[in-house]
């Protein structure tokens, strides 16, 4: 794993822009066996009109942003234009997704290390607590529910850690991450029941596996990806610096 993070620090140095169409090969994993290309290819990329957005889900389809400057959720177009908005309580927030067995949003407040569920009015239930996440400016950065219902908590760095909690909240596993130095967003993936990470400082995205090891990662030409989300075959991912929606897909 350690051959890994080497080479994805040299590949760090590879330049950041891109265009609509430019493919994406992945940088370890590879073809499969099976014949499934592991190639990814920029659709599309769009301006925001939302400050250093920090982290994406969907909903039924539908978009939704996290901003750490605003207290608020925003759902967008997939051209990136602002629909809707939601107040909430908080600040810091760094971290987005929806449980579906609830129907209601979860946020994190990464200054607080506290995970919120968000009520319809944008005010908060009891929070969940983990230890080790109240970590300032490196605290938690993303959260994605999988398939069971469990949720996956990522703490950024030092170190880098996952966290897989149950319905009640409590800690079932958690795994200092050691192919990264820091971890910028998390999703779950339905179609094929894979956890996937971001890191900023890498400008890449891994596709992990049950032991939360990287099965496939590829080199993002994306500067500080900080959100991710899954829709059929189509990735998204917003850029905090950028300021931009990125569209992706399994070429």
């Amino acid at each position: 794993m350690r051959g890994l993070c080497s080479a994805l620090v040299i590949l760090s140095s590879v330049g950041c822009a891109t265009e609509a169409g430019g493919e994406i090969e992945a940088s370890f994993g590879g073809d499969k066996a099976d014949g499934s290309s592991s190639r990814l290819k920029t659709v599309d990329r769009h301006r925001l009109d939302i400050d250093e957005p920090s982290d994406l889900t969907i909903v039924d389809g539908n978009l939704y942003v996290v901003s750490d400057r605003h207290s608020r959720i925003y759902e967008i177009s997939r051209r990136g234009r602002t629909k809707n908005t939601r107040n909430i309580e908080g600040s810091d927030l760094e971290a987005l997704s929806f449980d579906n067995e609830h129907n209601t949003f979860i946020v994190a407040d990464e200054s607080s290390g506290k995970i919120w569920r968000i009520d319809d009015d944008g005010s908060r239930k009891a929070p969940i607590e983990l230890e080790d996440t109240q970590d300032g400016n490196s605290g938690i950065e993303g959260l994605a529910f999988d398939d069971d219902g469990h949720l996956f908590v990522a703490k950024e760095k030092n170190p880098a850690r996952i966290y897989e909690l149950d319905d009640n909240g409590d800690v079932l596993h958690d795994k200092k991450i050691e192919f990264a130095d820091d971890l910028s967003a998390l999703a779950w993936n339905p179609d094929d029941g894979h956890l996937y990470a971001l890191s900023d400082e890498e400008h890449t995205l891994y596709k992990l596996d049950r032991d939360l090891d990287v099965d496939t990662a590829w080199k993002l030409p994306i500067e500080h990806p900080e959100g991710l989300a899954f829709d059929g075959d189509r990735i998204f991912i917003v850029s905090d610096s950028e300021e931009r929606l990125y569209e992706l897909e399994r070429d």
